[in-house]
């Protein structure tokens, strides 16, 4: 045991401060968010350091207080008390913005205030009490037989720390379900392990046990939630999506004016099949460096997938469009890796505060989508993101909203379009086509809707009930003994990746007695671009009966041969290649016709809306054609009462 002239062990204390240097230097040598959460952590280890130095230094200096000038006394007592009172205080507002309480009142920031001063006002008053001491002696006091504490107001100490530790508690179960599970639990068991240790301080007085207690509390903060690296991104080791929240809100609440410039690589999948993985990470890093020596006053974010975002405090002004064009410079000449010239193509939007949200959601999503459409707004010559814009992202949710219901109420509906047989000069099937009608909204275009289900994990079940929907009306209407020979079924590439596709699809075929041979499923060309797992997915609906279809041929930039060696047996040429045909744009159609037809596949032409299109893509040898010159999509009961 460590003793020194007191009857204290000072074992624990000891041992506390050597855990503490180290922490704060590792914790000191890397950038920090600029946030009052990490400000609070700072505080904290600093009391505690300071006060496990003093604690010791003040229990030695009692024992021979006579020795040392009485202005001297107080002051190494003071900087044991207040920093104990200082860091109890510190911990409960880590606490409450490790649970965002302070974002609750983002829209009522004078509330919010007050109540933290009604929080804080026991630790205002006892650090008063504390200060006040050397004139009143109102904690403490020397007198003739050496240190006292004073037995009617000391027990403030106590009552403050437990008051401390209680709001915290109350913080952490106020807000456990908003929270993740792993920070709740740590927030509760830091300041569970601080009330244990201080519990245990007044049982066994003589053991200074309440500096090594708050160093795990500390401990436990900075492994859980503190940790520097949880803030940055591991390829370009700049600031990540959780530090842009961290300090967008922080900035938020303080209502202080910012505004972001979002950077894209809009190039960066293409990039990343070029120069590889690890060639293109050096650039990404590169481009970081780049950003934060040219921009110091901004902070840098990386969101992947060659995402980067400034942000910098106050108005924007004319620096915008400096920026901008020094950003379209530097990016005009492509960045050097390991000997390497990787060119990534750039475009950028501006984020003004006037168009920011203040819930954290509404934040993450505008960034979604402003990153979506940088490229697409900069062809239309717009570098600012727009009320325009915030209307589309309104609508998307609206769309999401709208798909959501119908999905939980089964109010997928799929409407049918017919595809005529140039060979029996009869239509013989049909493309089921997916559609939702919202009771407040209205119809909502296919393109709004799927494009949100795909982002949203929803395509799998979206797949499902327009499956089902095939199959119903398949049974219902008996289209195999009225002459309807197949339905084609569209799969996005999400339901490809789905090892249950087959079964599940089967599972329904089965259910409602549709053969399997009734059902031709179209891919995308884009989807064949992943021909490994895409195909592994077809050879299993191939062996369930089922027949397969590129669709939307001549929008995508697929290997050809890669698509011949797929298995599939129709190719359905976009409505693009016969409008460009017939517009006299280009005249490639008949070779396409003619290169398939020697493939041994059959071909569909999309987009057939006169007579004359349809008698010349039959001449020229089309197997079957589909568009508004047959019929647009319809519903089941219309296609049957029209053409069966």
């Amino acid at each position: 045991m460590i003793h020194g002239l007191s009857p204290y062990n000072y074992d624990f204390a000891v041992a506390a401060i050597p855990l503490q240097l180290i922490l704060m230097f590792f914790y000191g040598i890397r950038r920090n968010l600029p946030v009052r959460r990490n400000r609070l952590f700072l505080l904290v280890m600093l009391s505690n350091l300071t006060m496990t130095i003093f604690d010791l230094v003040s229990c030695e200096m009692n024992e021979v207080w006579k020795e040392f000038p009485l202005w001297l006394m107080y002051l190494v007592n003071l900087l044991y008390f207040a920093p104990f009172i200082l860091r109890g205080w510190a911990l409960a507002g880590y606490t409450a913005e490790v649970c965002q309480l302070p974002r609750l009142f983002l829209k009522r920031a004078k509330t919010g205030q007050l109540l933290w001063l009604l929080i804080s006002l026991p630790s205002i008053v006892t650090l008063v009490l504390i200060l006040s001491s050397p004139w009143t002696g109102a904690i403490f006091t020397f007198g003739a037989d050496g240190y006292h504490n004073n037995p009617a107001i000391y027990p403030i100490i106590y009552f403050t720390t437990y008051f401390n530790i209680a709001v915290s508690i109350l913080f952490v179960l106020f807000r456990w379900r908003a929270l993740p599970l792993q920070i709740s639990a740590s927030t509760l068991g830091f300041n569970l392990i601080l009330l244990i240790g201080i519990i245990f301080r007044k049982m066994f007085f003589h053991v200074l046990v309440t500096s090594y207690v708050s160093i795990l509390t500390i401990l436990v903060i900075y492994l859980s939630s503190q940790n520097p690296d949880f803030y940055r991104d591991r390829a370009t080791r700049l600031f990540n999506r959780d530090a842009f929240e961290e300090i967008g809100l922080d900035l938020l609440h303080k209502n202080k004016l910012f505004y972001c410039v979002l950077i894209t690589a809009h190039n960066f999948g293409a990039a990343r099949s070029i120069y590889g993985f690890h060639q293109l990470n050096n650039s990404l890093r590169m481009v970081g460096a780049w950003l934060i020596k040219n921009y110091p006053g901004y902070y840098v974010f990386y969101f992947d997938n060659g995402n980067y975002l400034l942000l910098h405090q106050g108005q924007m002004g004319e620096q915008r469009e400096t920026i901008l064009r020094g950003l379209e410079s530097r990016f005009a000449h492509p960045w050097k890796a390991q000997g390497t010239d990787v060119s990534l193509s750039l475009s950028t939007l501006v984020l003004p505060y006037a168009v920011i949200p203040h819930d954290v959601t509404e934040i993450h999503e505008l960034l979604r989508y402003a990153f979506r459409q940088t490229y697409i707004e900069n062809q239309k010559g717009n570098h600012l993101i727009t009320e325009q814009m915030l209307s589309a992202l309104k609508r998307q949710k609206l769309a999401q909203f709208a798909l959501d219901k119908a999905l939980a109420e089964r109010r997928i509906m799929a409407y049918f379009q017919p595809i005529f047989s140039t060979a029996e000069n009869r239509v013989v099937g049909a493309e089921a086509l997916a559609r939702l009608i919202d009771p407040q909204i209205g119809n909502i275009p296919p393109d709004e809707f799927i494009q949100v289900a795909e982002r949203s994990g929803d395509i799998m079940e979206l797949g499902r009930q327009i499956f089902e929907r095939v199959c119903s009306f398949i049974q219902s209407a008996s289209l195999k003994e009225r002459g309807i020979e197949f339905i084609n079924v569209n799969l996005s590439p999400a339901q490809c990746m789905n090892s249950q596709l087959t079964d599940e699809f089967s599972a329904i075929a089965k259910r409602y007695d549709v053969p399997m041979d009734m059902i031709d499923f179209e891919i995308t060309e884009s989807a064949a671009d992943d021909a490994q797992e895409v195909q592994a997915q077809l050879i299993r609906l191939q062996k369930s009966g089922a027949d397969l279809s590129i669709d939307d041929f001549g929008t995508g930039t697929s290997n050809l041969t890669r698509l011949i060696k797929l298995p599939i047996h129709v190719v359905k040429l976009d409505m693009s290649v016969a409008r460009a045909h017939f517009s006299g744009e280009t005249n490639i159609l008949p070779d396409l016709v003619r290169m398939f037809k020697n493939a041994g596949l059959k071909i569909v032409v999309e987009g057939v809306e006169t007579l004359e299109m349809k008698e010349s893509l039959t001449e020229m040898g089309c197997d079957y054609l589909q568009g508004y010159f047959f019929s647009r999509p319809i519903p089941p009961e219309d296609f049957e009462n029209r053409f069966l």
